[in-house]
């Protein structure tokens, strides 16, 4: 009897898959590498902002206690003052009708009762700052 000799056929497609995977390959390590660039490049964008603001900061500190200082006469002063030229604003408002246009266009409200706050929340005291304390060095 005549023995059939079976013979694998030959993978044409076997040459294709290793040219497909090794141009995958390349792809994916030149990504990689792109993405280390573009790490690289926001960490050196990032530190560099956060030592600006390190200088910028430094030189602001020096004149915090100042500003704390000017943020504390305000509050006494000149947001009382504010309150009570809306309180008569407003009593002047319900005795003059005419003026309630006025009033209407800045959003100020006048009520029944008069109070040394504001109705509107336009002016809100601001909290006191808090001290900073010396940088590190």
């Amino acid at each position: 009897m005549e023995t059939l000799e079976s013979k694998a056929p030959a993978q044409p497609g076997l040459s294709e898959m290793q040219e497909q995977f090794r141009a995958m390959r390349h792809l994916i390590v030149s990504v990689m590498i792109l993405l280390g660039v573009v790490s690289g490049t926001f960490n050196l964008y990032l530190w560099k902002r956060w030592r600006d603001v390190g200088r910028e900061l430094e030189a602001i500190r020096p004149q915090a206690p100042h500003i704390a200082a000017e943020v504390a006469r305000l509050q006494k002063t000149e947001i009382p003052a504010m309150q009570d030229f809306l309180k008569k604003i407003t009593d002047f408002g319900r005795t003059h009708p005419d003026f309630a246009p006025i009033l209407a266009k800045y959003n100020i409200k006048a009520t029944a009762t008069t109070s040394a706050t504001p109705t509107t929340g336009i002016i809100q005291p601001v909290p006191p700052l808090k001290t900073i304390p010396p940088a590190k060095k």
